[in-house]
């Protein structure tokens, strides 16, 4: 793995943090799409054909769009277009990135690209909520004026991020409420003492929450349930755009909401390189047909 040389497109403080790990681990690694900020000891690119051919392993940006077009570039002085990659890629390298839309996929298509998801990984998966669900609390305690405990908290969706945010909330000794759809799912909820919530039964414990808590990346909270809330209720939508909430309707209505998206970016990017990097070298090594333990 040391002789091949890696190349990070784009990217937030994540793959800053994930470009700094390679370096320290003595790998030949460089950036593109990373000219607004300096990484000591790597080399950014400012050519994306130069930085494509002297690279073997291109790691893009979880989410890998913005914008549906766009590379996720938060520190990138110019646009880059996914198709404009794609186009130039090439034969022989070896492509990992995170979470790609239905555009990139198609264009993966159109040019013949080969890639790896690394937010396909269901270990990868399961540690990201851990910063998800932290940086939620976070958001929790900083824009609501009373005490998470004694509040009612519901979560809607029991998922990785569902079941850790209600687990801390009831750690919290809040009164969690928790959406879900699964017999077995509810049936967990109940016997670790949280109030089970069927779908069909939502409409019924709206009005009592003082916080709700999305995970859902489906239109739940749509208007209809919205005129279900308290005033001052909280709504925070954790589910990837454009989320699980009517948010200009609940704008119109008053009703206080906040859409985060890439917490573990923002409140743990150093744990969250490190996933990816484990991630990132499971899933090489797997390609190599060796094991590999973090």
């Amino acid at each position: 793995m040391k002789s091949l040389r890696y190349l990070i497109i784009g990217g937030d403080d994540r793959l800053a943090e994930l470009a700094a790990i390679l370096e320290r681990n003595g790998d030949n690694i460089a950036t593109y799409g990373m000219d607004m900020i300096e990484i000591e000891g790597v080399f950014n690119y400012l050519s994306l054909e130069k930085a494509l051919e002297n690279s073997d392993i291109i790691v893009c940006p979880v989410p890998f769009s913005k914008e549906v077009y766009k590379i996720n570039s938060k520190y990138s002085s110019v646009d880059i277009e996914i198709e404009e990659l794609f186009k130039k890629l090439g034969k022989g390298k070896t492509l990992v990135l995170g979470a790609i839309n239905s555009y990139s996929r198609d264009m993966a298509i159109k040019y013949n690209i080969e890639y790896m998801d690394y937010c396909m990984d269901e270990s990868y998966q399961i540690l990201n909520a851990i910063p998800t669900a932290e940086g939620a609390l976070s958001i929790l305690i900083n824009e609501t004026k009373e005490t998470l405990y004694g509040s009612k908290i519901l979560v809607l969706g029991y998922g990785r991020i569902g079941k850790l945010i209600s687990e801390y909330l009831k750690a919290l000794r809040a009164e969690v409420y928790v959406e879900a759809r699964k017999d077995s799912d509810l049936t967990w909820i109940t016997a670790r003492g949280m109030n089970a919530i069927p779908m069909d039964q939502l409409s019924l414990y709206l009005g009592e929450m003082d916080v709700i808590v999305n995970t859902i990346p489906a239109m739940v909270l749509d208007c209809t349930r919205l005129d279900k809330v308290k005033n001052d209720v909280f709504i925070l939508d954790l589910a990837s755009t454009p989320g699980g909430t009517d948010f200009i309707y609940a704008t119109e209505k008053g009703i206080q909401t906040i859409h985060a998206l890439g917490i573990p970016g923002k409140i743990a990017c150093k744990s969250a390189a490190a996933y990816i990097y484990n991630t990132m070298q499971k899933i090489l090594y797997r390609q190599k047909g060796v094991d590999y333990e973090s």
